[in-house]
């Protein structure tokens, strides 16, 4: 395996053959170890300095149900921190396959070009972009499509990115090539933009293949593997209802985030339910689909394809923190609309969480009224043409919230809070304030686990091994949501590495690999002027208490200051 250093600067690039000690190091982990080495912790992040780390993990291309997670990360324009934010999709495959761990981009494109970068095996070719700038992700894939016909996947930025909002994603292509698995958090687009990279195109050919994934030892801890997948319930609730199963549990626990988190349940909640959603796919047919794939080989198949009253597909995947944030929270009961919103969203390459975060601190500040979709969907056809109301939204919600000055801005290091109220889902609230990256659930969510979610006890705890179990995974590249399955035998995850690499490592290897990402990602942030007890959760969360429950954020520095304990940093 190799990592792919380019120079943008000079046009140049050249492979770092990976040592045995370094095979097993990917994802989230390689972000962090590649950032504190390189000294940007202080660089302007839509600077030269800021690099862009593409990468797989090290169970990618092996086969392995839901390991093919493609992690990006850089200094975070948004958060001023560090951030990995990753996806899904057939990119990460494609890379091992050219016999690549990743992607690191360097300096930025000096002269008055845009360019695609085209990766096949062994070569790399700059080809001007410009005629493509301005493009949304779906007609850029579809013209590229039509150039390189369907040999590439694509890693892209839409006209957000373009315009260097930090509310800018990076779009990555599924199995059958939509650009809409999104690496959304963070305000990553603006950093590939920044190094006017338009795209990647990544050869799907490659003939590399890691030599001890033929191996009978690795085939069958495999096999293993699957059998704990298969027979774990989760798995069937999922592959049904999708990740929009989460609104009605969110909903009971009081915990939905409803017309700018002013309240913990929706009145119309059953509309926009994952068992809703399931029963409008179902009766429209043509190109819907309950379970939907978005890499090859994942056995739960926790994604969609939502379809108009003709059958014809609006987007791909609708999920829960989308319904969250774009319906709930703007009060849009109407998946139709949702799912309208939701395709806006990929096409321009913005992340939905952000974007509905923005539009409810917009309606606090008048310029609209809740549940005014047509408003709302005008202001986001706005993004790309770079007016007032399109900024704020490319912007984000905390720099829509202070322009506006609005009191009640829900962010953490100043990305928006996901769809979990940490009133009501309060490990979920630990993670917001204590893990390296702002208000991201990924990082660390508690909402399945059987504790009192309304109560302090146990919060810290929760949390902290949510952080290290996600992280650990986000480090392999394996999708979380095997976690429900799969997070009780850490040792299959560790046996088929050892076979895989032909290493040894330890009982305790996954907590030690999570714990040791958090504090590099923790050390960059401090280089950079976050301090680790950067607990700044918006006041109203204290002082308004949510309903039905009255509950309020009512953590205080001391407790919270027990997961550093836990850390041991």
């Amino acid at each position: 395996m190799k990592l792919l250093n380019i120079d943008l600067i000079n046009k140049s690039y050249n492979y770092k053959n990976l040592s045995k000690k370094s095979l097993i190091k990917g994802g989230r982990a390689l972000i962090a170890e590649v950032l504190k080495e390189s000294n940007v912790a202080n660089a302007y992040p839509l600077g030269p300095e800021n690099k862009l780390i593409i990468c797989n993990g090290a169970l990618a291309g092996t086969g392995v149900s839901c390991s093919d997670r493609l992690s990006i990360g850089a200094k975070s324009p948004l958060t001023g921190g560090i951030k990995e934010s990753n996806s899904g999709g057939d990119c990460a495959r494609s890379l091992a396959k050219l016999n690549l761990r990743g992607i690191i981009l360097n300096n930025k494109i000096s002269d008055k070009d845009w360019y695609i970068l085209k990766v096949d095996q062994d070569k790399i070719e700059f080809v001007i972009a410009n005629e493509y700038l301005g493009l949304g992700n779906f007609e850029f894939k579809s013209r590229i499509e039509r150039k390189y016909s369907d040999n590439y996947n694509l890693i892209s930025i839409g006209p957000a990115g373009e315009n260097l909002y930090l509310n800018s994603a990076i779009a990555t292509t599924d199995v059958e090539g939509r650009p809409s698995r999104m690496a959304a958090r963070g305000g990553l687009g603006a950093v590939m933009a920044s190094k006017k990279i338009k795209g990647i195109l990544i050869n799907k050919n490659g003939n590399s293949e890691i030599k001890g994934s033929k191996s009978k030892g690795f085939m069958k801890v495999r096999k293993e593997f699957h059998k704990i997948i298969q027979e774990n319930e989760r798995k069937e609730v999922l592959k049904l209802y999708g990740t929009a199963s989460t609104v009605m549990d969110v909903q009971n626990i009081g915990a939905l985030p409803v017309r700018n988190f002013s309240a913990g349940r929706y009145e119309h909640a059953d509309n926009i339910s994952g068992e809703r959603i399931y029963d409008i796919i179902k009766e429209r047919g043509g190109e819907g689909k309950n379970s939907h794939a978005c890499m090859r080989g994942c056995m739960i198949q926790c994604s969609n394809v939502y379809p108009d009253e003709k059958g014809e597909e609006i987007v791909s995947p609708l999920e829960y923190e989308t319904i969250g944030l774009i319906g709930s929270n703007l009060d849009i009961s109407d998946p139709d609309i949702i799912a309208q919103i939701n395709y806006l969203c990929n096409d321009f390459g913005l992340d939905t969480i952000e974007t509905g975060g923005a539009l409810g601190v917009m309606v606090e500040a008048g310029l609209f009224d809740f549940g005014e979709t047509d408003k709302f969907i005008e202001a986001i056809k706005d993004v790309p043409e770079g007016g007032w109301l399109g900024r704020l939204i490319g912007m984000g919600t905390g720099i829509a919230g202070k322009f506006l000055n609005v009191r009640r801005v829900p962010v953490v290091k100043n990305q928006c809070i996901s769809a979990y109220d940490p009133r009501g889902v309060k490990g979920t609230g630990v993670t917001y304030v204590t893990n390296p990256m702002g208000a991201d659930h990924t990082s660390g969510l508690t909402v399945f686990l059987p504790i009192d979610h309304h109560s302090k006890a146990d919060q810290i705890s929760a949390s902290y091994n949510a952080q290290i179990g996600r992280t650990a995974y986000d480090s392999l590249g394996l999708c979380v949501f095997l976690m429900s399955a799969t997070a009780a035998h850490p040792n299959k995850v560790i046996k088929m590495l050892e076979e895989l690499y032909d290493i040894s490592l330890s009982e305790e290897f996954l907590n030690e690999l999570g714990r040791k990402v958090l504090i590099d990602e923790f050390m960059f942030n401090e280089s950079a002027g976050i301090p680790k007890d950067d607990y700044n959760m918006p006041d109203f969360f204290s002082k308004e208490k949510l309903a039905p429950n009255d509950l309020i954020w009512d953590f205080t520095e001391t407790e919270l200051d027990k997961f550093f304990s836990k850390l041991k940093y």
